[in-house]
């Protein structure tokens, strides 16, 4: 993510929420696109909940603090879409949603879910007796916005007031004489807004679509889960990414491969990663560089095989994220920077020291048909682990 003023580009900022104490509590999530035709809402919601959740880099993310989303009503229907964990997320409801039955019973489907709702006080007019209950927290457009009757009984139910759309120290001292918990911290700052590179749509398709049915199925095989999320490699990056944030990571340890991220993660986790991402159109991919990448993986652990101190995953994530840089089309170091690996697979890939570092040189050798064998691997033993990675390879992505 590097920032950029270009006003068309896809961009999103975390603006700082603090609250009474001046403590930074929460970000409000803000996002801008250049609208095309046929743009739906969600698609963009998606995009910046994807850039936010699962691609910024820890140092740039929430962290521990609370996460502020406003969403629009389509995604009200998709609770299995939500952004966890829901403990830090609070949903801004849509200030002209049309209040029914049907709406009341899904913000209450949500809430039960454990998500806090923000709820506009202009919405609440006309609508206390079936709003207030479900109304987490209340947005003040302006310190005259409810009376103070309202304002008593919402406090008396447990609801915290955000203050919002603050322009000047007059307009922030009379929010705080309404003893508001949040207040909205643009009035300090403008946001900076980060863009990410544009990326292509023309992802890995028929993998993605068979990996949203494997999610859904009801005897899910995490075997294959793990094949089809090999071959998108920005979907594999998202996944670590996720399993080493402070949400998934702290008790667990950090995983450094996909295999120990997925189960880390579970598969209700799964299914919202993968479909948000998939919704903002964030897969893409090259067959013909996945396989490279992927015959490299496997020559890794192939050659690892003999060798009791070398951990053959290990050897596979080596050899995979030794070509992930290129098939993202990210910066290699600063990719590696980022990822959590620990001390033979960081040196390995940086610096192709160790024992990980030999055998991707071997690998990376081999390929160029420049391989030497010596005492430790024989010449057949080469040929016989490249031509095993490939049938390996092929048999992975033959699953199309």
């Amino acid at each position: 993510m590097t920032h950029q003023p270009d006003s068309h580009a896809f961009g999103v900022a975390l603006q700082p929420i603090h609250d009474a104490e001046g403590h930074h509590v929460a970000d409000r999530l803000l996002y801008r696109h250049q609208v095309e035709a046929g743009d739906v809402p969600e698609v963009a919601v998606a995009r910046a909940l994807a850039t936010a959740i699962y691609e910024l880099d820890e140092r740039s993310r929430l962290g521990q603090r609370d996460l502020v989303v406003d969403l629009p009503e389509e995604w009200l229907e998709r609770p299995d879409l939500l952004p966890s964990p829901a403990s830090q997320i609070i949903i801004g409801v849509p200030r002209r949603l049309e209040i029914n039955d049907t709406v009341l019973e899904r913000l209450a489907q949500v809430r039960e879910r454990g998500y806090r709702l923000l709820i506009h006080g202009s919405s609440l007019r006309g609508n206390i007796p079936t709003l207030a209950p479900l109304a987490n927290l209340v947005r003040l457009s302006h310190p005259d916005e409810l009376d103070e009757d309202v304002l008593r009984a919402l406090r008396l139910r447990g609801s915290r007031l955000f203050a919002d759309s603050i322009s000047d120290a007059e307009g922030l001292e009379r929010y705080q004489q309404l003893h508001c918990h949040y207040f909205d911290g643009r009035y300090l700052a403008e946001p900076a807004f980060y863009a990410s590179r544009p990326r292509g749509r023309h992802g890995n398709r028929a993998a993605q679509l068979r990996l949203v049915n494997e999610l859904y199925r009801e005897d899910v095989e995490l075997q294959r889960l793990y094949e089809l999320i090999l071959q998108m490699p920005h979907l594999h990056v998202a996944v670590l990414r996720r399993a080493n944030s402070v949400h998934f990571s702290h008790a667990s340890g950090q995983a450094a491969d996909l295999r120990r991220a997925i189960p880390l993660l579970g598969l209700n986790e799964l299914r919202r990663l993968v479909m948000t991402l998939s919704l903002a159109g964030d897969l893409p991919s090259s067959k013909l560089r996945i396989r490279m990448a992927l015959i490299r993986a496997y020559m890794c652990c192939n050659l690892a095989a003999p060798f009791q101190s070398i951990d053959p995953e290990e050897a596979f994530t080596a050899g995979l994220f030794s070509l992930m840089g290129p098939l993202l089309e990210e910066s290699q170091e600063e990719l590696l920077d980022e990822l959590p690996m620990n001390e033979s697979l960081s040196a390995a890939l940086k610096s192709r020291e160790g024992h990980l570092g030999a055998l991707l040189t071997l690998a990376e050798e081999q390929e160029g048909l420049e391989a030497e064998p010596d005492e430790r691997v024989s010449g057949d033993q080469l040929k016989r682990c490249y031509l095993e990675a490939m049938e390996q390879a092929d048999a992975l992505m033959s699953h199309l």
